[in-house]
Protein backbone atom coordinates (compact mmCIF):
# COMPACT_ATOMS: atom_id res chain seq x y z
CA UNK A 1 0.00 0.00 0.00
CA UNK A 2 1.50 3.36 -1.00
CA UNK A 3 1.98 6.31 1.38
CA UNK A 4 -0.23 8.41 -0.90
CA UNK A 5 -3.05 5.90 -0.61
CA UNK A 6 -2.67 5.72 3.17
CA UNK A 7 -2.89 9.48 3.45
CA UNK A 8 -5.89 9.65 1.14
CA UNK A 9 -7.69 6.89 3.04
CA UNK A 10 -7.10 8.53 6.42
CA UNK A 11 -8.27 11.89 5.12
CA UNK A 12 -11.41 10.26 3.73
CA UNK A 13 -12.15 8.32 6.91
CA UNK A 14 -11.42 11.19 9.27
CA UNK A 15 -12.48 14.26 7.31
CA UNK A 16 -12.87 17.11 9.75
CA UNK A 17 -11.11 15.19 12.50
CA UNK A 18 -8.21 17.23 13.87
CA UNK A 19 -6.45 14.04 14.91
CA UNK A 20 -6.03 12.62 11.43
CA UNK A 21 -2.80 14.49 10.78
CA UNK A 22 -1.34 13.14 14.01
CA UNK A 23 -2.26 9.60 12.96
CA UNK A 24 -0.74 10.13 9.53
CA UNK A 25 2.53 11.28 11.09
CA UNK A 26 2.56 8.19 13.29
CA UNK A 27 2.00 5.88 10.30
CA UNK A 28 4.68 7.60 8.26
CA UNK A 29 7.07 7.26 11.18
CA UNK A 30 6.37 3.53 11.46
CA UNK A 31 6.97 3.09 7.72
CA UNK A 32 10.23 4.97 7.98
CA UNK A 33 11.62 2.93 10.87
CA UNK A 34 10.33 -0.46 9.64
CA UNK A 35 13.26 -2.88 9.16
CA UNK A 36 14.62 -3.22 5.65
CA UNK A 37 13.88 -6.48 3.81
CA UNK A 38 16.81 -7.12 1.54
CA UNK A 39 15.45 -10.50 0.49
CA UNK A 40 12.57 -8.77 -1.32
CA UNK A 41 14.95 -6.95 -3.62
CA UNK A 42 16.94 -10.13 -4.19
CA UNK A 43 13.76 -12.06 -4.93
CA UNK A 44 12.95 -9.53 -7.62
CA UNK A 45 16.51 -9.84 -8.90
CA UNK A 46 16.44 -13.64 -9.27
CA UNK A 47 13.88 -15.29 -11.55
CA UNK A 48 13.40 -19.06 -11.59
CA UNK A 49 11.59 -20.70 -14.51
CA UNK A 50 10.81 -24.33 -15.30
CA UNK A 51 9.23 -25.78 -18.41
CA UNK A 52 8.50 -28.99 -20.27
CA UNK A 53 7.76 -27.25 -23.58
CA UNK A 54 4.35 -28.71 -24.44
CA UNK A 55 1.16 -29.70 -22.67
CA UNK A 56 0.53 -33.26 -23.88
CA UNK A 57 2.88 -36.27 -24.08
CA UNK A 58 2.20 -39.90 -24.90
CA UNK A 59 2.92 -42.60 -22.32
CA UNK A 60 6.59 -43.51 -22.55
CA UNK A 61 7.67 -40.32 -24.31
CA UNK A 62 10.68 -38.55 -22.76
CA UNK A 63 9.76 -35.23 -21.11
CA UNK A 64 12.66 -32.79 -21.22
CA UNK A 65 12.60 -30.51 -18.17
CA UNK A 66 14.56 -27.26 -18.45
CA UNK A 67 15.13 -25.09 -15.38
CA UNK A 68 16.70 -21.66 -15.53
CA UNK A 69 17.81 -19.29 -12.77
CA UNK A 70 18.30 -15.77 -14.14
CA UNK A 71 19.74 -12.62 -12.62
CA UNK A 72 17.66 -9.77 -14.02
CA UNK A 73 19.09 -7.22 -11.57
CA UNK A 74 22.09 -4.90 -11.76
CA UNK A 75 24.25 -6.54 -9.07
CA UNK A 76 25.93 -9.92 -8.89
CA UNK A 77 23.85 -12.47 -6.99
CA UNK A 78 25.66 -14.89 -4.68
CA UNK A 79 23.78 -18.16 -4.24
CA UNK A 80 24.12 -21.83 -3.45
CA UNK A 81 25.01 -24.20 -6.32
CA UNK A 82 21.99 -24.46 -8.62
CA UNK A 83 21.07 -27.60 -10.55
CA UNK A 84 18.40 -30.27 -10.36
CA UNK A 85 20.60 -32.49 -8.15
CA UNK A 86 21.52 -29.73 -5.72
CA UNK A 87 20.11 -30.21 -2.19
CA UNK A 88 19.07 -26.55 -2.44
CA UNK A 89 16.64 -27.34 -5.29
CA UNK A 90 13.32 -29.02 -4.56
CA UNK A 91 10.99 -30.34 -7.24
CA UNK A 92 7.31 -30.44 -6.28
CA UNK A 93 5.06 -32.65 -8.38
CA UNK A 94 1.54 -34.02 -8.21
CA UNK A 95 -0.86 -36.02 -10.33
CA UNK A 96 -4.59 -35.87 -10.76
CA UNK A 97 -6.16 -33.64 -8.14
CA UNK A 98 -3.39 -34.16 -5.57
CA UNK A 99 -1.40 -31.16 -4.41
CA UNK A 100 2.24 -31.18 -5.54
CA UNK A 101 4.58 -32.63 -2.94
CA UNK A 102 8.40 -32.80 -2.73
CA UNK A 103 9.98 -35.37 -5.04
CA UNK A 104 12.64 -37.63 -3.54
CA UNK A 105 15.78 -37.39 -5.64
CA UNK A 106 19.50 -38.09 -5.48
CA UNK A 107 21.60 -35.08 -4.48
CA UNK A 108 25.20 -34.05 -4.88
CA UNK A 109 27.28 -33.12 -1.86
CA UNK A 110 29.29 -29.92 -2.17
CA UNK A 111 32.42 -29.27 -0.14
CA UNK A 112 33.02 -25.53 0.20
CA UNK A 113 36.28 -23.92 1.32
CA UNK A 114 36.20 -21.55 4.33
CA UNK A 115 36.52 -18.55 2.02
CA UNK A 116 33.43 -19.54 0.01
CA UNK A 117 30.85 -16.75 -0.26
CA UNK A 118 28.47 -18.32 -2.76
CA UNK A 119 28.28 -18.99 -6.48
CA UNK A 120 28.22 -15.73 -8.47
CA UNK A 121 25.53 -15.02 -11.05
CA UNK A 122 26.48 -11.74 -12.76
CA UNK A 123 23.77 -9.35 -13.98
CA UNK A 124 22.09 -10.47 -17.18
CA UNK A 125 23.28 -14.07 -16.91
CA UNK A 126 21.73 -17.28 -15.71
CA UNK A 127 22.24 -20.94 -14.81
CA UNK A 128 20.57 -23.66 -16.88
CA UNK A 129 20.06 -27.36 -16.25
CA UNK A 130 18.05 -30.06 -18.03
CA UNK A 131 17.09 -33.65 -17.48
CA UNK A 132 14.46 -36.14 -18.57
CA UNK A 133 11.65 -35.85 -16.03
CA UNK A 134 10.97 -39.60 -15.90
CA UNK A 135 14.46 -40.11 -14.51
CA UNK A 136 13.48 -38.30 -11.32
CA UNK A 137 9.68 -38.39 -10.98
CA UNK A 138 6.97 -41.06 -11.29
CA UNK A 139 6.52 -44.65 -10.20
CA UNK A 140 9.88 -46.38 -9.82
CA UNK A 141 10.54 -49.47 -11.90
CA UNK A 142 13.43 -51.57 -13.19
CA UNK A 143 15.56 -49.40 -15.48
CA UNK A 144 17.20 -52.55 -16.87
CA UNK A 145 13.93 -53.33 -18.61
CA UNK A 146 12.71 -49.82 -19.35
CA UNK A 147 14.11 -46.61 -20.79
CA UNK A 148 13.66 -44.51 -17.64
CA UNK A 149 13.94 -45.07 -13.92
CA UNK A 150 10.33 -43.93 -13.37
CA UNK A 151 7.02 -44.37 -15.14
CA UNK A 152 4.34 -41.72 -15.68
CA UNK A 153 0.93 -43.23 -16.35
CA UNK A 154 -1.78 -41.37 -18.30
CA UNK A 155 -3.03 -38.59 -16.04
CA UNK A 156 -2.90 -34.85 -15.36
CA UNK A 157 0.30 -33.57 -13.75
CA UNK A 158 1.60 -30.39 -12.18
CA UNK A 159 5.11 -29.47 -11.09
CA UNK A 160 7.09 -26.50 -9.83
CA UNK A 161 10.63 -25.88 -8.65
CA UNK A 162 11.89 -24.09 -5.53
CA UNK A 163 15.42 -22.94 -4.82
CA UNK A 164 16.85 -22.20 -1.36
CA UNK A 165 19.17 -19.55 -2.77
CA UNK A 166 20.90 -18.34 0.38
CA UNK A 167 21.13 -21.40 2.60
CA UNK A 168 24.71 -21.53 3.88
CA UNK A 169 25.82 -18.41 1.98
CA UNK A 170 27.60 -16.10 4.46
CA UNK A 171 26.10 -12.69 5.13
CA UNK A 172 22.74 -13.33 3.47
CA UNK A 173 19.14 -13.49 4.62
CA UNK A 174 16.95 -16.53 3.89
CA UNK A 175 15.57 -16.52 0.37
CA UNK A 176 13.48 -19.10 -1.50
CA UNK A 177 12.86 -18.52 -5.21
CA UNK A 178 9.91 -20.32 -6.80
CA UNK A 179 8.93 -21.07 -10.37
CA UNK A 180 5.36 -20.80 -11.57
CA UNK A 181 3.51 -24.15 -11.73
CA UNK A 182 3.77 -26.18 -14.93
CA UNK A 183 0.79 -28.29 -15.96
CA UNK A 184 0.84 -31.11 -18.53
CA UNK A 185 -0.88 -34.39 -19.25
CA UNK A 186 0.10 -37.92 -20.31
CA UNK A 187 -2.18 -39.63 -22.82
CA UNK A 188 -2.40 -43.25 -23.91
CA UNK A 189 0.14 -44.03 -26.62
CA UNK A 190 -0.98 -44.98 -30.11
CA UNK A 191 -0.07 -48.41 -31.44
CA UNK A 192 2.87 -46.99 -33.39
CA UNK A 193 4.13 -45.04 -30.36
CA UNK A 194 3.78 -48.04 -28.05
CA UNK A 195 5.65 -50.25 -30.52
CA UNK A 196 8.52 -47.78 -30.68
CA UNK A 197 8.78 -47.74 -26.88
CA UNK A 198 8.86 -51.55 -26.82
CA UNK A 199 11.54 -51.62 -29.52
CA UNK A 200 13.74 -49.20 -27.60
CA UNK A 201 13.18 -51.05 -24.32
CA UNK A 202 14.28 -54.29 -26.00
CA UNK A 203 17.41 -52.55 -27.23
CA UNK A 204 18.06 -51.13 -23.75
CA UNK A 205 17.90 -54.61 -22.25
CA UNK A 206 20.90 -55.64 -24.35
CA UNK A 207 23.13 -53.89 -21.81
CA UNK A 208 22.34 -56.65 -19.29
CA UNK A 209 22.14 -59.59 -21.71
CA UNK A 210 24.70 -62.32 -20.97
CA UNK A 211 23.78 -64.37 -24.06
CA UNK A 212 26.95 -64.91 -26.05
CA UNK A 213 27.04 -64.46 -29.81
CA UNK A 214 30.28 -65.23 -31.62
CA UNK A 215 32.01 -65.50 -28.25
CA UNK A 216 30.86 -62.12 -26.90
CA UNK A 217 27.85 -61.16 -24.75
CA UNK A 218 25.05 -59.37 -26.59
CA UNK A 219 25.69 -56.43 -24.23
CA UNK A 220 28.86 -55.68 -26.22
CA UNK A 221 26.72 -54.75 -29.22
CA UNK A 222 24.54 -52.26 -27.37
CA UNK A 223 26.35 -49.04 -28.30
CA UNK A 224 26.69 -49.87 -32.00
CA UNK A 225 23.07 -51.00 -32.16
CA UNK A 226 21.88 -47.76 -30.58
CA UNK A 227 23.98 -45.59 -32.90
CA UNK A 228 22.76 -47.45 -35.99
CA UNK A 229 19.16 -47.07 -34.82
CA UNK A 230 19.60 -43.33 -34.23
CA UNK A 231 21.33 -42.87 -37.59
CA UNK A 232 18.45 -44.51 -39.44
CA UNK A 233 15.82 -42.69 -37.41
CA UNK A 234 17.53 -39.35 -37.98
CA UNK A 235 17.24 -39.91 -41.73
CA UNK A 236 13.63 -41.11 -41.68
CA UNK A 237 12.16 -39.11 -38.78
CA UNK A 238 14.50 -36.34 -37.58
CA UNK A 239 11.97 -34.95 -35.09
CA UNK A 240 11.62 -38.19 -33.16
CA UNK A 241 11.48 -37.18 -29.45
CA UNK A 242 13.68 -40.13 -28.43
CA UNK A 243 16.74 -39.01 -30.41
CA UNK A 244 18.11 -36.52 -27.81
CA UNK A 245 17.49 -39.02 -25.01
CA UNK A 246 19.28 -41.85 -26.79
CA UNK A 247 22.24 -39.66 -27.75
CA UNK A 248 22.67 -38.51 -24.16
CA UNK A 249 21.11 -40.60 -21.39
CA UNK A 250 20.91 -43.75 -23.52
CA UNK A 251 24.67 -43.97 -24.02
CA UNK A 252 25.55 -44.18 -20.33
CA UNK A 253 25.00 -46.71 -17.55
CA UNK A 254 23.93 -49.58 -19.78
CA UNK A 255 24.85 -52.45 -17.50
CA UNK A 256 27.44 -54.34 -15.53
CA UNK A 257 27.70 -57.12 -18.11
CA UNK A 258 29.20 -54.77 -20.68
CA UNK A 259 31.57 -53.26 -18.13
CA UNK A 260 32.76 -56.73 -17.11
CA UNK A 261 33.55 -57.48 -20.75
CA UNK A 262 35.51 -54.26 -21.04
CA UNK A 263 37.52 -55.05 -17.91
CA UNK A 264 38.18 -58.58 -19.18
CA UNK A 265 39.61 -57.14 -22.38
CA UNK A 266 36.97 -58.84 -24.53
CA UNK A 267 35.71 -55.58 -26.02
CA UNK A 268 37.10 -52.09 -26.30
CA UNK A 269 35.59 -49.44 -24.07
CA UNK A 270 33.28 -47.13 -25.99
CA UNK A 271 33.44 -43.47 -25.02
CA UNK A 272 30.47 -41.57 -26.51
CA UNK A 273 32.03 -38.23 -25.60
CA UNK A 274 34.97 -38.80 -27.95
CA UNK A 275 33.12 -40.68 -30.69
CA UNK A 276 33.05 -38.77 -33.98
CA UNK A 277 29.80 -40.37 -35.12
CA UNK A 278 28.07 -39.57 -31.83
CA UNK A 279 29.28 -35.96 -32.00
CA UNK A 280 28.06 -35.68 -35.60
CA UNK A 281 24.61 -36.94 -34.68
CA UNK A 282 24.41 -34.78 -31.57
CA UNK A 283 25.30 -31.63 -33.50
CA UNK A 284 22.82 -32.49 -36.25
CA UNK A 285 19.96 -32.95 -33.77
CA UNK A 286 20.97 -29.80 -31.87
CA UNK A 287 20.84 -27.78 -35.09
CA UNK A 288 17.34 -29.01 -35.88
CA UNK A 289 15.99 -28.83 -32.32
CA UNK A 290 17.77 -25.61 -31.31
CA UNK A 291 14.55 -23.91 -30.25
CA UNK A 292 13.50 -26.66 -27.85
CA UNK A 293 14.39 -28.15 -24.48
CA UNK A 294 15.64 -31.17 -26.44
CA UNK A 295 18.32 -29.06 -28.10
CA UNK A 296 19.43 -27.62 -24.76
CA UNK A 297 19.55 -31.15 -23.33
CA UNK A 298 21.97 -32.29 -26.03
CA UNK A 299 24.14 -29.18 -25.66
CA UNK A 300 24.49 -30.13 -22.01
CA UNK A 301 25.65 -33.56 -23.17
CA UNK A 302 28.47 -32.01 -25.21
CA UNK A 303 30.01 -30.23 -22.24
CA UNK A 304 31.81 -33.36 -21.01
CA UNK A 305 34.49 -33.45 -23.71
CA UNK A 306 33.69 -30.74 -26.25
CA UNK A 307 34.08 -27.32 -24.61
CA UNK A 308 35.42 -26.02 -27.94
CA UNK A 309 31.99 -26.54 -29.47
CA UNK A 310 30.28 -24.36 -26.87
CA UNK A 311 31.55 -21.04 -28.25
CA UNK A 312 30.49 -21.97 -31.78
CA UNK A 313 27.05 -23.09 -30.62
CA UNK A 314 26.63 -20.00 -28.45
CA UNK A 315 27.23 -17.70 -31.42
CA UNK A 316 25.39 -19.77 -34.03
CA UNK A 317 22.31 -20.54 -31.92
CA UNK A 318 21.99 -17.25 -30.05
CA UNK A 319 18.49 -16.53 -28.77
CA UNK A 320 17.43 -20.19 -28.55
CA UNK A 321 17.35 -22.60 -25.58
CA UNK A 322 20.26 -24.52 -27.12
CA UNK A 323 22.23 -21.28 -27.58
CA UNK A 324 21.42 -20.18 -24.03
CA UNK A 325 22.73 -23.49 -22.69
CA UNK A 326 25.92 -23.09 -24.72
CA UNK A 327 26.34 -19.55 -23.44
CA UNK A 328 25.95 -20.70 -19.85
CA UNK A 329 28.49 -23.48 -20.35
CA UNK A 330 31.02 -21.00 -21.80
CA UNK A 331 30.54 -18.65 -18.85
CA UNK A 332 30.83 -21.53 -16.41
CA UNK A 333 34.07 -22.69 -18.01
CA UNK A 334 35.51 -19.17 -17.84
CA UNK A 335 34.53 -18.86 -14.17
CA UNK A 336 36.17 -22.19 -13.34
CA UNK A 337 39.38 -21.11 -15.08
CA UNK A 338 39.43 -17.84 -13.14
CA UNK A 339 39.08 -19.71 -9.87
CA UNK A 340 42.00 -21.98 -10.75
CA UNK A 341 44.18 -18.97 -11.55
CA UNK A 342 43.28 -17.31 -8.24
CA UNK A 343 44.09 -20.35 -6.10
CA UNK A 344 47.48 -20.19 -4.36
CA UNK A 345 50.06 -22.69 -5.54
Amino acid sequence: MSIYYLRKQIVSDHHGDATWSTRLVAILFLLAVAPARPSVGMAQQLVLTAGVEKQTFFEGEPIYLLVRLQNVGTDTAWVRPFNLFSPAVTLFAGRGYADPSPVAKPTRNYSMPPSWRGEPIPPGTGVLNTMVLENIFGDEWDSRRHLFTHHLAPNEYELRVEFDAHGGVPGTTPLTVKSTPVAFQIRVATSAEANEVKELEAMRQMGWDTTRVAGLPRAARYSSTLINWVDRRWTDQPDDPFLPFLLYDGLYGVGQILWNSVQAGEVQRFDPDTSEVVSRLRLAVIGRRRGSNEGAHLVQALTARHPDQMVLLRDRLSGTPAGDMARYQVERKQHDQQLKQQRPR
